[in-house]
């Protein structure tokens, strides 16, 4: 498994040590550091790894991608779960650094690696935007020809699946795609490690509410502010514990395997509602909704904190592709789970678990790291 430290990997890798699978996670150098790091990480979601890695369920090595991958000093490997990725969105120019680096470069280096160890079953976790400006439903398959981007990190991502594919067309290879939408926070408790996309929002409403607030009005702060989109869009965030599970229960279970699985939310929350959810949270009225080609380059002072740092994500405020579901929801419909609904209460629920670690400054993962490295 690589990956294993990463947000979504460390939900996979409990899941699958609970579920008694042997793993083999490959960790950066210095390993012990690592160790000590993915050892925490799982103690915050309620898992103590110490008794799988003294039995050998559990065996952590020292790898990255593409640079360095281990011999496989513990024996066979059956089946190969590629989780590590870079989330650059764009690269530094020349296509050597990441994005590409990572992910493409990275692709290629595990697939000689498999290929050189006799490994026949590999699962991926890409991104369902690999569909790029796609709209219609999406299917789950492969996109051909390319479609055009709207970042390095979607493109990095599209040439990493098609590295894949061609491999699967080996005899005997079998490869599964996991495509996630934006992972959020654990759906019953809003913890989270990674505090990007949706976070990134909700932390400059919360500058903008800040900075604009007059404490002689009480609690409501209102700012007339255009929002670049339409009320009935969708934003597709998804719960990192479900995306988690369900690539556990494919992993698991080898008829499920050779498949592409959209990993998205079948009820996405409108933009609408997140408006209010925003509205009930920080006390921030006076938004509505417009054009975004009257907002977008043509901001006021207040809208410039959030419209001009936020224009990386700007787009998926008004493209929101729908996307086929038909694998997964086989998966759920077979082991009787239900996709946990992000309504007002649970994205609020979200905001606020982020926003007492004051959107990443506080994490306890963050905070570990600076322990382990004084």
């Amino acid at each position: 498994m690589t990956g294993a430290s990463g947000f979504l990997g460390h939900y996979v890798l409990r899941d699958l040590l609970t579920r008694q699978r042997r793993v083999v996670a490959a960790l950066r150098h210095p390993l012990a550091r690592s160790a000590r790091r993915l050892a925490y990480l799982l103690e915050q979601i309620g898992f103590d790894a110490a008794p799988c890695i003294a039995s050998g369920q559990l065996t952590l090595v020292e790898g990255a991608l593409p640079d360095h991958l281990p011999e496989p000093t513990w024996g066979h490997t059956d089946d190969v779960l590629h989780n590590a990725a870079s989330l650059e969105l764009f690269s530094n120019g020349n296509g050597d650094g990441d994005p590409f680096r990572t992910n493409v470069k990275g692709t290629r280096a595990l697939i000689e690696w498999a290929n050189a160890h006799g490994v026949k079953t590999i699962h991926a976790v890409s991104t369902a935007y690999t569909c790029g400006w796609n709209d219609g439903l999406i299917p789950e398959a492969f996109h051909s020809p390319a479609p055009r981007f709207q970042t390095d990190y979607e493109r990095s991502k599209w040439l990493a699946e098609s590295l894949f594919r061609d491999w699967s067309q080996q005899p005997e290879s079998v490869l599964t795609i996991f495509r996630p939408s934006f992972l959020v926070g654990d759906s019953q408790t809003g913890y989270t490690t990674q505090f990007a996309g949706f976070y990134q929002f909700a932390r400059l409403v919360s500058v903008l509410k800040n900075r604009y607030q007059d404490p002689h009005n009480g609690k409501l702060t209102h700012i007339p502010l255009r929002i670049p989109g339409r009320p009935e869009d969708v934003q597709n965030i998804v719960p990192v514990d479900f995306v988690a599970r369900i690539i556990t229960e494919v992993v698991l279970d080898s008829n499920r395997h050779g498949r592409i699985y959209h990993l998205t939310n079948p009820q996405p929350p409108t933009n609408e509602l997140m408006k209010r959810c925003y509205e009930d949270y920080f006390g921030l009225h006076g938004g509505y909704f417009a054009d975004p080609a009257t907002v977008l380059g043509h901001c006021t002072s207040a809208e410039s904190l959030l419209w001009d740092e936020y224009h990386l994500l700007t787009p998926r405020v008004v493209h929101a592709p729908h996307f086929d579901t038909a694998n997964t929801r086989c998966v759920m419909d077979e082991v009787g789970l239900t996709f946990p609904i992000l309504d007002r209460e649970r994205i609020c629920m979200l905001i606020d678990w982020a926003a007492r670690q004051q959107w990443g400054r506080r994490s306890p993962a963050r905070r570990r790291e600076r322990e382990t490295a004084s």
